[in-house]
């Protein structure tokens, strides 16, 4: 995971800057080509006193479209400004814009150029060092950082840069800014207070946010302390992940402190990012400063789901038999958004899902009859850590399906959460069990209920005689070979070529028979 960087303003094309000013889009003139939605932004507290070196954050982000194969960046600051560096990097000899790196065209303008590829999701920040002038006083004017995509994609951002000699002028920073771990992790985001003012700043309140979960479990260079207000000397936690601040200390011009807070990730959490840390300091006499930076846990959103569904399906040509699969969230995050796909193989038709309606619209919620063999499910469903959503898709066997294994129905769970594949092997019972001499699953219902191969016990009564018996009632619930669970389910014997007539003629010889014996003994009596 990546997160979108630490930069105090993001824009996104089309959007407006809160504190900063979007200079808007431009595309390649190929309409069919797929954009590159940039989001560009520039820190909006550029000032200091005459003299002063200020750090400018400057940062871009591929927000959709297509992945941004390359880009340069164009930097300018105003007159009565110099850029005299790069933060962990460094400016190339030269005036013309290299292919990789960064090169001054004139000492108000920088020009860089990338060949690596930021992708969707992905981010690039960067730290400028830019210096007043000794003589410079009041608004001089705006720095402006452009981003352009190889492709032909353009986003802008600018901020006023101001040289204030009798104010206090205050930076405030998060380090390590950024940060993703395993849940559970214990960790610690310091505020480093600069003032780079020619003031001295008497007494600072600081409010500090942890991020969406994360628990503050303590913190240096100030006390805790009890209550909800924020006191005089110290701090207060008014939230598990907030606390207010305050100090009467003074930071001189030129000085720099720090505040530093231990703070541990959650075990579990709705998304794996769990959105900003944030830090605002202000002076008691002046002086403004906030920063921001992404915190998430370092987790595998492809992987959080266990899949499985039905191993084995069995039954009779015409009957409808049920396949369950179950996702099962073993990840520390939730799973949603997700989308379920079943085909079947030839020989069997997908009927229904309990608790979907299916349609041949597709739907924003529900099922959708891809074709008689498959079916597709878009649900909301949330599934939270430890928790199992199930479906059941019924599937209709054809009334002349073969016996025998018909093959493998395959499902797919698909969404937030990952994507994942099971399979049921889905097999064709004889249409009579008597035919084939297997009993494992050869009644409606199939393997569960079946007979499991078992070998029926003798009763001492002939299949001649269950047959006699069905003839005599006309009741084939049950009454047939096979009945109870796995039976016939009251459904009409099949025509095995041996007619009720026939079974009567047998009994009328048995009887006629035993007659002749007797008529025999009475003779020689």
């Amino acid at each position: 995971m990546r997160f979108i960087g630490r930069a105090t303003v993001r824009a996104l094309a089309g959007a407006g800057l809160i504190g900063a000013t979007a200079l808007g889009l431009a595309g390649p003139a190929a309409a069919e080509e797929q954009p590159v939605y940039l989001a560009v932004s520039i820190a909006d507290n550029l000032s200091g006193p005459p003299g002063a070196t200020l750090e400018v954050m400057a940062g871009l982000s591929v927000m959709g479209g297509q992945d941004m194969d390359g880009w340069s960046t164009d930097f300018t600051v105003p007159d009565g400004v110099t850029i005299t560096g790069i933060v962990d990097d460094e400016i190339l000899p030269g005036t013309e814009r290299p292919d990789e790196g960064c090169a001054l065209a004139t000492p108000q303008r920088l020009e860089c150029h990338s060949n690596d590829t930021v992708a969707i999701g992905e981010d690039v920040d960067t730290r400028f060092e830019i210096t007043l002038d000794d003589d410079a006083s009041g608004d001089l004017g705006a720095a402006t950082f452009t981003v352009t995509a190889d492709e032909g994609w353009i986003m802008a951002a600018e901020a006023t840069v101001r040289a204030v000699a009798d104010e206090v002028v205050i930076e405030a920073f998060l380090d390590p800014g950024d940060f993703e771990g395993a849940p559970g992790t214990t960790f610690e985001q310091t505020v480093r207070i600069s003032n780079t003012g020619a003031v001295d700043m008497v007494g600072y309140s600081l409010d500090f946010f942890a991020g969406g979960g994360v628990t503050i479990t303590g913190l240096t260079e100030l006390e805790l302390v009890d209550g909800t207000e924020r006191p005089d000397e110290g701090c207060v936690l008014t939230d598990v992940g907030r606390a207010e601040c305050h100090t009467g200390a003074t930071l001189g011009a030129g000085e720099t402190t720090e505040v530093t807070f231990q703070l541990r990730l959650p075990e579990t959490a709705d998304y794996a990012s769990l959105g900003d840390t944030h830090v605002h300091v202000f002076g008691d006499n002046g002086g403004d400063f906030s920063d921001v930076a992404m915190v998430g846990l370092d987790v595998d959103t492809t992987s959080l789901l266990d899949v499985s569904a039905t191993p084995e399906v069995a039954g009779r040509p015409g009957q409808v038999v049920e396949i369950v699969m179950e996702a099962t969230n073993v990840g520390p995050v939730d799973a949603a958004a997700r989308k379920a796909d079943v085909e079947v193989p030839a020989g069997a038709t997908v009927v229904g899902v309990n608790g979907f309606a299916v349609g041949e619209i597709p739907p924003e919620l529900g099922c959708l009859q891809e074709s008689p063999r498959q079916i597709s499910c878009t649900r909301d469903t949330v599934i939270v850590p430890g928790d199992t959503e199930e479906l059941t898709f019924q599937v209709r066997l054809d009334d002349d399906a073969p016996a025998g294994e018909l093959g493998v129905a395959t499902l797919t769970d698909s969404g937030y959460g990952g994507t994942y594949e099971t399979q049921t092997v889905v097999t064709v019972t004889a249409a009579d069990g008597a035919e084939t001499g297997d009993d494992d699953g050869g009644a409606a219902g199939g393997g569960a209920g079946g007979h499991d191969g078992e070998e029926l016990p003798d009763t001492g009564t002939s299949s001649t005689t269950v047959a006699a018996d069905g003839a005599e009632t006309g009741d084939d619930d049950g009454g047939a070979a096979g009945g109870g669970a796995g039976g016939h389910d009251g459904e009409e014997l099949p025509d095995t070529g041996t007619s009720s007539t026939t079974v009567a003629l047998t009994a009328l010889g048995l009887l006629l028979a035993g007659g002749a014996v007797l008529a025999l003994r009475a003779r020689r009596a």
